[in-house]
C-alpha cells in the first residue's frame, strides 16, 4: 500500500464527527502503557478553537470548499496516473477468488444484483475483517502499518456508513443498495438545513454515470496502457479519485438551492413550462466556469511536475536572504509552469513534461465535472419546484453525452 492509503485513513478519522472517538484519548491497541503526551495534546482549548458540523456546511464554507476540492481532485488523479491502467481490476472476475465483501448487503438477482463483482467494486463496497467496524476505526488511531496489514478500513462504504458518512448531505455512496442499515448507537449529527428536506432531493445520486465515465474516459486519459500488477494500490487510488469527484459534482445541490433562493419565481416559472434549457441557461455563469477551468489547468501544471531543486540556492541556518531567494526561485518556477500550461500548443501530441497533462485535467473539468454538476442542479431545481426532471437529467446519463475527452488549445 502507499501514502494515499494512510492519508485517506487520516481523512476518514477527521471527517466523521464520532462521539465515541472524541470523548476520551485513545491509545494504540498494542501499547502496554500510557505514552507521554506531546505539548500539543496538553494545550488547553477554548470554545473559539472549535467549529461545529453546522459551521463546516455553511454556505460561505461551501464556496471555499469548492476551490479546495480542486487540489483534492488533481492530486487524486496524479496519484492514479502513476500506475498503469490495470484493466483487470475493473473486470468482473478479473481478480478471482474475492468472494463477497464482509458486512455488505447481498443483493439477489431478482433485485437486480448478484454475486459478480470487479476488484474495484469489491474494495469500494467494503471489507471489514473484525466484528465491529466502528471499533476498528476508533482503536486503530494513531494510524500505523497495523491498519495496512490487518484492517482494510479507510476507503470502504460499509465501514463509512457505520460512522454516518452517508448521512451527510455532501456525501453519496456508489453502492447505496448494498449498504446495510446502521444499527449502532451513534447520535445523528446536527446538519444545517441548507437543502430542501425532501426524500426525492436527498436521493439524487449521479454516481452511476460518474462511475461509468471515470472508467471509460478518465482512466484511459491519465494512465499509461498496460499492467504493472499494482492492483491494490490502483483501486485505492481509484476510490480516492471517485469519492473526490463525487463530492464535487454533488455540491451542485447546494449551488442549486442557493440560486433558487435568489430567484424562486424565475425558476418556478421555467420549471412549470418544462423548460430545462431555460433552467440550464439561468444556472450558467460562463465567466465563473472559465475561471474554474483556468485554475484547474494551472494547478495541474504546478502540482504535476518535480521541483527543480538543482536550481535552488543552498540555505544556511538563519540566513534570511537565502531563504528569501529559495522562495523567490520556487515562485518563479511555479510561474513558468503556469505559463507553459496556458500557452497555445500547436501540436497537442507533444505533451507537457509532468505527471499528468494539465490539458487533460482541464478537459475532465470542462467535459465531465462541470456538466454533471449542472445536470444535478437542473434535476434538483425541477424537484424543488414540484416536478420530475426531464428524462435527459437522470443518474445514468449526461444531458449532453461525452464519448471522448477533447483537450483544447489555449490561445
Amino acid at each position: 500500500m502507499n501514502s494515499l492509503f494512510l492519508a485517506s485513513s487520516l481523512l476518514a478519522l477527521s471527517a466523521f464527527k464520532c462521539d465515541a472517538y472524541t470523548q476520551k484519548p485513545l491509545r494504540h491497541p498494542m501499547a502496554t502503557a500510557p505514552q507521554n503526551r506531546s505539548n500539543i495534546s496538553s494545550r488547553s482549548t477554548t470554545k473559539d478553537d472549535n467549529i461545529t458540523t453546522r459551521d463546516v456546511l455553511s454556505l460561505s464554507s461551501i464556496r471555499s470548499s469548492l476551490i479546495r476540492q480542486e487540489e483534492t481532485i488533481i492530486f487524486a488523479l496524479i496519484e492514479r496516473a502513476q500506475f498503469r491502467r490495470n484493466e483487470v481490476v475493473y473486470e468482473v472476475g478479473g481478480v478471482p477468488g474475492l468472494g463477497w465483501p464482509q458486512g455488505a448487503r447481498l443483493i439477489s438477482e431478482s433485485e437486480g444484483g448478484g454475486d459478480a463483482l470487479s476488484f474495484l467494486d469489491f474494495m469500494l463496497i467494503g471489507t471489514v475483517s473484525i466484528d465491529d467496524p466502528l471499533r476498528a476505526l476508533l482503536v486503530c488511531a494513531p494510524i500505523t502499518t497495523l491498519i495496512v496489514n490487518q484492517f482494510i478500513v479507510s476507503t470502504q462504504e460499509v465501514l463509512h456508513s457505520a460512522v454516518r458518512r452517508y448521512e451527510s448531505p455532501e456525501e453519496h455512496a456508489f453502492f447505496p443498495h448494498r449498504i446495510p442499515t446502521r444499527t449502532n448507537s451513534l447520535s445523528k449529527l446536527d446538519y444545517p438545513e441548507l437543502l430542501s428536506n425532501s426524500d426525492a432531493l436527498n436521493a439524487l445520486n449521479w454516481n452511476p454515470i460518474l462511475y461509468e465515465k471515470y472508467l471509460n474516459l478518465v482512466v484511459p486519459a491519465i494512465a499509461t496502457k498496460g499492467d504493472d500488477e499494482q492492483y491494490g494500490s490502483t483501486v485505492l487510488a481509484d476510490i480516492a479519485a471517485l469519492q473526490a469527484l463525487s463530492k464535487r459534482i454533488h455540491f451542485g445541490k447546494f449551488v442549486a438551492e442557493s440560486k433558487y433562493r435568489s430567484d424562486p419565481e424565475g425558476f418556478q416559472r421555467l420549471v412549470d413550462a418544462g423548460d430545462a434549457d431555460g433552467v440550464m441557461e439561468l444556472l450558467t455563469n460562463e465567466k465563473v466556469e472559465e475561471q474554474v477551468l483556468t485554475r484547474a489547468r494551472l494547478k495541474a501544471a504546478t502540482y504535476g511536475r518535480e521541483p527543480m531543486l538543482t536550481a535552488l540556492p543552498k540555505v544556511k541556518g538563519g540566513d534570511e536572504d537565502s531563504a528569501t531567494a529559495i522562495i523567490a526561485s520556487a515562485a518563479a518556477m511555479a510561474v513558468v509552469a503556469a505559463c507553459e500550461a496556458v500557452q497555445n500548443q500547436k501540436e497537442h501530441d507533444t505533451k507537457l513534461k509532468g505527471k499528468v497533462d494539465p490539458a487533460i485535467i482541464e478537459s475532465i473539468y470542462r467535459q465531465l465535472i462541470i456538466p454533471m454538476t449542472k445536470d444535478i442542479e437542473v434535476a434538483y431545481l425541477f424537484l424543488r419546484c414540484g416536478r420530475d426532471p426531464p428524462r435527459g437529467y437522470a443518474p445514468d446519463r449526461m444531458s449532453v453525452d461525452v464519448t471522448a475527452l477533447q483537450p483544447r488549445n489555449i490561445s
